[in-house]
């Protein structure tokens, strides 16, 4: 089970960039149970940066998001989409 965000441009990139990589990547990879992570800028298409959160199961991953490490991953998710202007869409993804 993964869970994917899409992030639109922000208003300052570089800005978002340094504290993306800084604060936030930091918080994702904290999260407990993960087994993955991985995010990357867009080339192409609608989106500005993606990541990818990768779980064993859809139990594990809500039980991480759930949790307190969760809980500062998502205040920090809003936190950036206030200072950078930018928005997140998240997908759970069911791995084939």
């Amino acid at each position: 089970m993964k869970l994917v965000a899409l992030w639109t441009a922000p208003a300052d990139p570089d800005g978002f960039d340094a504290d993306y990589l800084a604060t936030h990547a930091k918080l994702c990879q904290a999260v407990p149970g993960l087994v993955s992570f991985s995010s990357g800028r867009c080339v192409s298409g609608p989106y500005y940066r993606t990541a990818e959160l990768v779980f064993e199961s859809g139990e594990t991953l809500g039980a991480g998001l759930g949790g307190a490490e969760g809980a500062a991953l998502l205040a920090d998710t809003e936190r950036l989409q206030s200072t950078f202007g930018n928005k997140v869409e998240t997908l759970v993804v069911n791995v084939d």
